[in-house]
């Protein structure tokens, strides 16, 4: 499914704060990265797109038609992930899947038992159908808010930072799961976690106070900083000269001394090494380098 975000703009009332202001967004099948700071705009444009949350301006098409006017028949093609995963924690997985496919409008016994089962199989819940929701680890939650995404079979899954919060191990298979099931489906994908970017997306928006950073391609987005990035490991005083003539990106502390990445058109400092640019250091770029 392609989709048009068109001049978007959504003022709220109170504060009368601008949330997203005139954008302007394509995409495309497979998985589409939304990523900024939070309170950058990502979960108002999801909300928006996922027809929860109406907009003050601007207009959204999917496949050349008009959300607002089609507004049924493109929920009839979405699955929806919040950021807070709140399911119904005295049912298990089965009893919370079954109302979700009546929701979904499906009256036959049979049809709901196989797609209950088929989207268990999918995230990785077998053998966990007899225990109750609010038993879950906070990574199952995830993957059963997964699987209630995929009843019906959408062609637009929009999931808003499904990631934060769980170790290693649970974060690792949620990506792998998004990727496995991407295929033939727009993916619309929201963090504020670079490597999730890095892991999953090609095409990808930088969202910074409303507004879009960038958008395109994550190996442009990349190459921006190519030849332009250094790393020193320094005392703090050459660490305080960076961050006054240059864009640092990161800051971590060796043995004591700082090892200091930065973005400039030649070594500030001598002893600084030309080194390659991750997603991580073009996004804090991009949002003007690390402050403190």
């Amino acid at each position: 499914m392609n989709i048009e975000i068109t001049n978007l703009t959504k003022i709220y009332p109170r504060g009368k704060k601008k949330a997203l202001d005139g954008v302007n967004i394509t995409i495309g099948s497979g998985i589409f990265g939304l990523i900024g700071r939070n309170g950058a705009g990502k979960t108002t444009l999801m909300r928006i797109l996922a027809t929860i949350m109406k907009s003050t301006d601007g207009k959204i098409t999917f496949d050349g038609k008009d959300l607002l006017e089609h507004k049924e028949e493109f929920r009839s093609s979405l699955g929806y992930l919040p950021q807070s995963t709140k399911l119904m924690p005295r049912l298990n997985i089965v009893e919370f899947l079954d109302y979700v496919c009546i929701l979904r409008k499906m009256k036959d016994k049979k049809e709901r038992k196989e797609t209950i089962a088929n989207a268990i199989e999918t995230v990785g819940l077998v053998g966990e159908e007899k225990k109750l929701l609010r038993s879950y680890s906070g990574g199952m939650l995830r993957r059963a808010g997964i699987a209630q995404a995929l009843i019906g079979n959408p062609k637009v899954l929009i999931i808003d930072e499904p990631t934060t919060g769980l170790d290693p191990e649970e974060r690792l298979y949620f990506l792998n799961l998004l990727s496995r099931i991407a295929a033939e489906r727009t993916i619309v994908f929201s963090t504020h976690i670079t490597a999730d970017i890095e892991h999953l997306c090609n095409n990808i928006c930088v969202l910074e106070q409303g507004k879009v950073e960038y958008l395109g391609d994550k190996t442009s987005f990349v190459s921006r900083i190519d030849g332009k990035l250094f790393e020193l490991t320094g005392t703090p005083e050459q660490e305080a000269l960076l961050r006054q003539n240059s864009t640092v990106t990161s800051v971590a502390y060796v043995d004591g001394k700082p090892q200091v990445r930065y973005v400039a058109p030649a070594p500030v400092v001598e002893g600084s090494q030309p080194v390659s640019p991750t997603l991580e250091d073009a996004y804090i770029y991009a949002l003007g380098g690390v402050k403190r």
